[in-house]
């Protein structure tokens, strides 16, 4: 098993706050995963409405998230935030969520694809990991709150056997990208 996040050692180079350019359809161009996920987030969902206005503004919005842009000198907790989370960011709609929901796994794919084939450290780490699986561990949280949490987890060991809670998309996504590889 490996827990992998940004302020550990090893494997920091999987999580979305890893530093690293990425290049989404449209030539769009981040400087972290955490970026390329939120300016996609109201890229896509610009994509869907019919009201001219409202995609206009999630374009504007979407744009901030990219490399040389408004959102990238901050960290990427603050990215986070300006991605929808507490008092900050661009708030969506219940439907414009939905719609995100519909898509946000397919573009955490594109983006962990993206920093695989182009960043050799990536790469290595994820090439290095075979046999092991993968937990984005959620911290700070307790046992029950982890079972609820969509893109991490916990590994816990029970009878000899290793269970994941939570739903630990990103882990599972980088072990769906490697599984492709090898």
């Amino acid at each position: 098993m490996l827990n992998f996040f940004n302020k550990k050692k090893e494997g920091r180079e999987l999580s979305n706050f890893y530093e690293g350019v990425i290049v989404l359809e449209h030539n769009r161009i981040y400087g972290s995963g955490e970026a390329a996920f939120h300016g996609s987030k109201y890229m896509k969902v610009g994509e869907t409405t019919n009201d001219i206005n409202r995609k206009q503004q999630l374009y504007e919005y979407a744009k901030k998230f990219e490399l040389g842009q408004e959102f990238s000198s901050l960290t990427d907790n603050e990215i986070k935030k300006r991605g929808g989370k507490g008092k900050y960011g661009m708030k969506l709609e219940l439907d414009e969520i939905k719609k995100w929901e519909e898509v946000c796994f397919d573009v955490q794919r594109k983006i962990c694809k993206y920093k695989y084939e182009n960043d050799h450290n990536v790469k290595k780490v994820l090439d290095s990991t075979i046999g092991k699986v993968l937990i984005h561990p959620a911290m700070r949280c307790s046992r029950e709150k982890v079972k609820t949490r969509l893109w991490e987890g916990r590994g816990e060991m029970c009878d000899g056997k290793l269970i994941v809670l939570g739903g630990n998309m990103l882990g599972n996504i980088w072990m769906e990208i490697r599984n492709m590889t090898t």
